[in-house]
């Protein structure tokens, strides 16, 4: 049965409205009580439908928590909530001259979608005039965000974003940080109690195994041991690695960066950008893809794979990190067919043995997939999203509606949910998800916004 686009849009805007707090929208209730960024960058989008304020105070809030290296935390804190760990107190970003002096945030960041979002609050405004006036606002601080990820991230001068924590790729449990990992030795272990695990009301299996979260825990203590000095972690830290998902994001965004720039008649940064952009387009390959020779898909080994500087090796883990290229517009027509029958083939739901045609978040086939593990297996919405755009700018749109309807299906019968069990469509992870709701729309109203420009 086809869902009804009109009750799920209604439901996909009450979703949004609940979890409004005032000044930023909450991923979700409990699990999730702060800001965080590449939350509100996709809320943004959802939200630029039907409230273009809202979308401006939602990305204002959160780039007045913009650090002076340029840098947007991935969490900004909300002092009156104190239902998870690690809170403002534990990071002490006062050890860096960079932070910002009155707000509690995190000390790294998150994919930058925030310039795609704003177009998206531009093009769906019925009031351009307000909506450039915030433009001219946010534009030197989205250029100072992007210029530090190419810079203080990208030192090699690749136009490809290093990560110095799994938080900040996203994809906080993905099997691609295994092996870098098991290389951190924890040298002191940091006494906490796990609010998470009371958040998902004890099903520890959908949410990162202790021994990983210590590790995320440690490191985020040996950022501080280095006052979050950048060039001191970019020489010493044990975890650097090129990251595929980041980087395709950001290639993307900085396309977006110059539309804005032409919005506002804005020649500034215009040459920059487009070096960047260059940048990333040359090296793409060079770093992503390890099977050098052969066409990109005609086997599994033959696609894309993060980079671990540290331990100079691509990390041959099949997620759906390796898929998300397909939003870059980087491949080309020679090599796309056989890349679009990886996202439509047995590996990922595409015969017939899941519970819809979504994407999970890792191969199916692959020893380390786990079905209700967070990023270890369920289906996400924002990755699905992402591929969905892809496919619609390759020119694949049955199989990019294969994907939308198979989210349709999953948030309609199994709710709002934070991400979602591939063969039974349970529902896991955060109740009434903020991005699920906001990206449903953007589905929903199918306007081709954020089909990646050329």
């Amino acid at each position: 049965m086809s869902p009804n686009l009109n009750k799920l849009l209604e439901d996909s805007k009450t979703t949004l409205e609940g979890n409004w707090d005032g000044n930023f929208t909450i991923p979700s209730a409990t699990l999730y009580p702060h800001q965080w960024s590449w939350d509100s960058a996709f809320i943004a989008i959802g939200n630029s439908y039907f409230d273009t304020q809202r979308s401006i105070k939602e990305l204002k809030y959160l780039f007045n928590a913009q650090w002076k290296n340029g840098m947007i935390p991935h969490i900004v804190f909300n002092d009156k909530e104190k239902t998870y760990f690690p809170a403002a107190d534990f990071y002490d970003i006062k050890r860096s001259a960079n932070a910002p002096k009155n707000i509690g945030t995190s000390c790294m960041t998150q994919p930058p979608v925030h310039a795609i979002s704003c177009y998206y609050v531009y093009k769906n405004a019925g009031d351009k005039d307000e909506v450039i006036e915030f433009l001219k606002w946010i534009y030197p601080k989205l250029i100072a965000f992007h210029r530090y990820l190419m810079t203080s991230r990208d030192p090699e001068n690749s136009g490809l974003v290093t990560i110095f924590h799994p938080w900040e790729s996203g994809l906080d449990d993905s099997p691609i940080w295994d092996h870098a990992l098991s290389k951190i030795k924890i040298q002191h272990l940091i006494k906490f109690k796990r609010l998470d695990v009371i958040a998902v009301d004890g099903a520890k299996d959908t949410i990162p195994a202790d021994n990983m979260y210590n590790k995320f825990i440690y490191m985020i203590q040996l950022m501080k041991d280095y006052n979050y000095d950048e060039d001191k972690l970019y020489q010493n830290f044990p975890f650097k690695i090129k990251d595929i998902v980041f980087s395709s994001i950001l290639y993307v965004a900085n396309k977006y960066l110059l539309k804005i720039a032409n919005i506002l008649g804005e020649s500034n940064n215009v040459g920059e950008i487009q070096q960047w952009i260059f940048r990333t387009k040359q090296n793409f390959f060079k770093f992503f893809f390890p099977a050098k020779g052969q066409q990109l898909g005609i086997t599994e080994d033959a696609l894309f794979y993060d980079y671990d500087l540290v331990n100079k090796m691509w990390i041959i883990k099949r997620t759906i990190s390796s898929l998300i290229p397909i939003y870059t517009g980087l491949i080309s027509k020679n090599d796309i067919s056989n890349y679009v029958k990886w996202i439509s083939n047995h590996h990922w739901c595409g015969s017939g043995q899941c519970h819809t045609f979504a994407l999970p978040s890792t191969d199916l086939k692959e020893k380390y997939f786990r079905e209700k593990t967070y990023w270890r297996g369920p289906i996400w919405v924002n990755t699905n999203w992402l591929i969905y755009l892809g496919l619609l700018k390759y020119g694949y749109p049955d199989l990019a509606e294969h994907i939308k309807q198979g989210i349709f299906e999953l948030v309609s019968n199994h709710g709002f949910r934070e991400y979602y069990d591939p063969f039974t469509g349970q529902g896991l992870g955060g109740k009434a998800f903020s991005w699920t709701a906001a990206l449903v729309i953007d589905m929903i109203e199918n306007k081709g916004i954020g089909i990646p420009p050329d």
